[in-house]
């Protein structure tokens, strides 16, 4: 390829990314997150692992918004992916809680939650509300998740080293 082809093509490329944000930004659709956030911590007193962390990334196969995240009540026991929804003030994903059970007669028994994280953007992180079965069980007061380097709550699920003492 000639050199000016190769302008004609570097310049025509520009101006289509160029014409693509003006949309977005006339739109005002934020993009949709990318990276690691959390807010997990270990009792010093118990070491009980407790916190919500989410890794915000795009499906290559796929290109959807996808997160994987965790919720630690005591550790991290599970870690799930989901596909990310635009919101009006944000994004949601969620996943399908089993609960089983043993009634008094001993038949064990499944019950079905939906769980819900909706997040909204706050300063270098997000605010997360979760929502189980459609009831906010935050009580108003969302979740701050900020910024991460390294893996924590999400290696502890998987079963990873997570460089954390």
């Amino acid at each position: 390829m000639t050199r000016p082809a190769r302008l004609v093509l570097a310049l025509s490329a520009a101006a289509l990314m160029a014409g693509g944000a003006a949309t977005q930004a006339r739109s005002g659709e934020r993009p949709f997150p990318q990276g690691l956030y959390g807010n997990v911590e270990m009792s010093g007193e118990t070491g009980d692992l407790g916190g919500f962390e989410v890794r915000f990334f795009t499906d290559p196969a796929t290109a959807k918004p996808m997160a994987e995240f965790t919720l630690c009540e005591g550790w991290c026991n599970i870690a799930y992916t989901a596909e990310v929804t635009r919101t009006e003030d944000g994004f949601t994903f969620s996943h399908v809680e089993t609960l089983e059970a043993y009634n008094d007669g001993g038949t064990l028994s499944a019950e079905n939650h939906v769980v819900q994280y909706h997040v909204t953007p706050s300063g270098k992180g997000w605010k997360v509300r979760l929502l189980y079965d459609g009831d906010d069980v935050t009580a108003g007061e969302a979740w701050r998740i900020k910024p991460l380097e390294a893996p924590f709550g999400l290696a502890v699920a998987r079963g990873e080293e997570s460089g954390h003492e």
